[in-house]
């Protein structure tokens, strides 16, 4: 039997590598535009144009401000920066085969899932559908669209009734976030898979139930 009985995902640093894709970004920058080659390796670039990031705290508009800062010479506007950026950031990494496995086992299993995920309704759709994840479940539930974040309690609870399940220690969330997600599904009785992405897990806090690198690992624990 499975350990687990429904499951929830965060989609940043969880179901993608968003860390992986905002560094290759930064190297494309380098590629694309002279102005950054005259001043800069592309390790230094993908470096940099991760710090203005800031693991996606920034936000897109500062993300672009600072870019336009650092390097002037890349002669065009804000948006048509931004665009730029939209465009590349999901293209430059190769979708997840294994994360795409994973959710189709867990289709096949008849095991119900749904993505949890903070950030901007337009932006995170595109990201799900350019790591081959739509329409694999119909519960997406994005803090834009809803009106609240992780680890708000009431984006949790949306996602449940959204999958038709009740908070219980038989639903894993799996996540990245220590305060967004293990905390906050903790919060709400569900049991934790940490996506530990290279971070050390906050000795004052309660372990979660099972750390992990990928998120296919917590295929054994929810597939019949």
């Amino acid at each position: 039997m499975s350990l687990y009985t429904a499951a929830l995902f965060d989609l940043d640093n969880t179901l993608w590598d968003r860390d992986a894709a905002i560094r290759a970004t930064g190297r494309f920058l380098h590629e694309t535009f002279p102005a950054v080659r005259a001043s800069t390796t592309d390790e230094e670039a993908a470096t940099k144009f991760a710090a203005f990031d800031e693991r996606g705290l920034a936000g897109r508009e500062r993300l672009i401000a600072r870019t336009l800062a650092e390097w002037p010479g890349i002669e065009l506007s804000h948006e048509e920066l931004n665009a730029w950026y939209l465009r590349s950031s999901r293209s430059v990494t190769p979708q997840d085969a294994d994360v795409v496995a994973l959710l189709r086992d867990l289709n096949a299993a008849g095991v119900p899932w749904g993505i949890v995920t903070n950030g901007p309704s337009s932006g995170q759709h595109a990201t799900i559908r350019s790591r081959g994840l739509e329409g694999l479940t119909r519960c997406v539930v994005v803090s834009e669209e809803v009106g609240c974040r992780k680890p708000d309690p009431a984006i949790f609870k949306q996602a449940l009734d959204c999958l038709g399940v009740p908070p219980g220690r038989d639903v894993l969330f799996v996540g990245d976030d220590v305060a967004a997600d293990m905390v906050g599904a903790r919060g709400v009785g569900l049991s934790t898979a940490w996506v530990i992405h290279g971070q050390s897990w906050p000795l004052a806090l309660e372990p979660p139930d099972h750390q992990i690198e990928h998120a296919a690992e917590v295929l054994p624990l929810l597939r019949l």
